[in-house]
């Protein structure tokens, strides 16, 4: 009996040893003349999934694992996902795995932005509004240290886009502002901050999506823009994240007539809509578009590697987007890709016919194999620049989301909150003022996206803060409660969250807040907070105190509100032009005063680093 308890015991410490035991950090890495056609084809696409809970036999894990077994694939994306789901899912990957995978996400705003219960941190132009480029240094840090522990080695961050379009519908304030010299400082910064945790970062979107009032997620976006205005504002941050040594670049959807003006073909068959998974209508497809960026060799072979020198790993934006799909099938954009000089084919609408239709376009001639040698050995490169280990359970569980981290994040963002408006004696909003939240969304899948401007506001005064809610569902009736409801309100915390959204195609305040809004008591003050585009205030030009937040994330959502209150001082500064408004650079500086006497400079002239 002893002997079996012995035994039992050994087993049991054995499985626990090899359950905590880490892959080896750095795998030996072959080199593409080690590999066969199919290994070299498949480590150039990147599959895509989400880390949920799953078993062995359900559906998630079995198209990942048939990616990584079957089509040899050189790495996987992942997208909303939980924490310990992502290390298991992603450990397991890369045991299935002959050659380590490339691990991706979209860290623009840190982990939280793919990891549930996690920190999402400020957006870009947060980070901007402070006008300290080291913020920007230590996000790119503390997001590579929390990635690195559950696998992920391949941030697709920052966002090198300078987004001088206040129309533009995907990027808006995930960029870091209009000024090109100042969105490079911030996105150097980003990228030291990563790769100095042994990560690749990602400058994207190439050659540039911010001037542009498409989303590429919809339909093709065409930039008007010659070469030498390219020069002047696209290209560089561009120019300044190679110099920074950044590891990869990502691709835009991008149509450049100047630069490329081959025409764009338009998809005919059924199998178009059905590979967009935005629902983009016939309405929105580009006709008179051009080959986009991710399959014009002018703009990566040309542009990219030799005008602008970059001899690191080119990836594409995802591959299943509108302004793609609606050109092209599956299997010929990943072999205009490839052939066009792309590393990376992410996402394809269909993965396996793309892999299938770029080994047959090796055999048949199309593509020869030393193109598909040098794009696999840049891979194999990069693969060898990082860690596959991960972190164990405790590593994870201590390092992931710390207080000190957090505490980062709340720095940002109460740096971030930008006063550009206020009317006479409002702010800080007094604790006993009887204050309703109004609060407004462009979107519907959420019923309640500023939960935590409630709770703070809740906090501050000692009682539950009465709310009301409009969205683009609200009718006449809902409008009349509001208007019913703020009768005896002394101040409306009027709180926008209309954002940039990957897919939406648009940002716009719903009718129904419009007629709320224009329709207020005159008695009732309105204090108004963007959680999201600071440009939204062109649709209420009358709005006497206004603030910008840029993001609805929790931490910018409590900044705002203890700024509002007084709880803590406003000093960002506006890193765009809200045209007939506002200048870049303005911004209302006030000190942090619990009595409630403040000290405040109107419109400093320029964003400083020093502030």
């Amino acid at each position: 009996m002893l002997n079996i308890q012995h035994s039992a015991f050994l087993v049991l410490l054995l499985f626990s040893l090899t359950m905590c035991a880490s892959v080896p950090a750095k795998p030996t890495i072959p080199n593409a003349k080690d590999l066969t056609l199919d290994e070299k084809v498949g480590q150039l696409f990147v599959a895509a999934g989400h880390a949920l809970f799953t078993n062995e036999a359900g559906w998630r894990y079995r198209d990942l694992s048939h990616h990584v077994r079957d089509n040899k694939v050189g790495g996987v994306i992942w997208f909303v996902s939980n924490v310990y789901d992502t290390a298991f899912l992603t450990r397991k990957l890369q045991s299935e795995a002959k050659i380590p995978l490339l691990i991706s996400a979209d860290l623009e705003a840190g982990i939280g932005m793919r990891f549930t219960d996690t920190t999402f941190w400020p957006a870009a132009m947060a980070v901007g509004a402070t006008g300290d480029p080291k913020f920007a240094e230590e996000q790119g840090r503390i997001t590579a240290r929390e990635a690195k522990v559950i696998g992920v080695n391949h941030i697709l961050a920052p966002v090198a886009d300078v987004n001088v379009d206040p129309d533009n519908p995907v990027i808006n304030a995930r960029s870091y502002g209009e000024d090109p010299e100042t969105v490079a400082r911030f996105v150097a910064a980003f990228i030291k901050g990563v790769q100095s945790e042994g990560l690749l970062a990602t400058a994207k979107h190439f050659p540039g999506h911010g001037d542009t009032h498409v989303d590429s997620h919809r339909s093709l976006p065409v930039l008007q823009a010659d070469r030498a205005r390219l020069d002047r504002i696209e290209l560089i941050p561009f120019r300044a994240a190679i110099a920074a040594g950044v590891a990869s670049v990502m691709m835009g959807h991008l149509a450049v007539p100047s630069l490329d003006p081959t025409p764009a073909p338009l998809r005919v068959d059924d199998e178009a809509e059905r590979e967009n998974p935005y629902g983009t209508s016939s309405a929105e497809i580009t006709l008179e578009g051009t080959v986009p960026a991710t399959l014009s060799k002018p703009m990566i072979e040309g542009l990219l590697r030799r005008d602008l020198g970059f001899k690191g790993l080119i990836v594409s934006d995802a591959f299943d987007m509108g302004g793609l799909v609606a050109h092209y099938e599956a299997g010929e954009a990943a072999i205009r890709g490839i052939e066009a000089g792309e590393d990376q084919i992410l996402k394809s609408a269909n993965t396996d016919a793309a892999i299938k239709a770029v080994r047959e376009a090796v055999r048949s001639g199309r593509l020869s194999e030393a193109r598909i040698d040098e794009a696999v050995q840049r891979v194999l490169d990069a693969k060898r620049r990082v860690a596959f280990s991960g972190g164990s359970q405790e590593e994870i569980f201590k390092t992931l989301d710390s207080p000190a981290h957090r505490e980062v994040a709340k720095t940002i963002a109460q740096r971030a909150v930008t006063l550009l408006r206020e009317e006479s004696g409002l702010l800080p909003l007094k604790k006993d003022a009887r204050i309703v939240i109004l609060s407004v969304s462009d979107f519907d899948e959420v019923a309640d996206p500023l939960p935590d401007v409630t709770r703070e506001v809740s906090r501050i005064i000692g009682k539950p803060a009465k709310t009301f809610q409009l969205d683009s569902r609200s009718n006449d009736d809902d409008v009349q409660e509001v208007l019913d409801g703020v009768q005896d309100a002394d101040v409306v915390l009027l709180a926008l969250a209309i954002r940039a959204r990957s897919g939406a195609g648009h940002i716009a305040l719903p009718d129904s807040a419009r007629r709320a809004i224009a329709q207020m008591p005159a008695s009732v003050k309105v204090a108004g907070v963007s959680f999201g585009s600071p440009y939204v205030v062109r649709d209420l030009p009358l709005l006497k105190t206004y603030a910008c937040a840029y993001g609805i994330q929790p931490v910018m959502q409590v900044a705002a509100v203890k700024a509002l209150f007084g709880e803590a001082v406003i000093s960002g500064r506006l890193p765009v032009t809200i045209p007939g408004l506002h200048a870049r650079g303005e911004g209302i500086m006030k000190s942090a005063s619990s009595a409630g006497q403040t000290s405040s400079t109107q419109n400093p002239a320029k964003l400083t680093t020093d502030h």
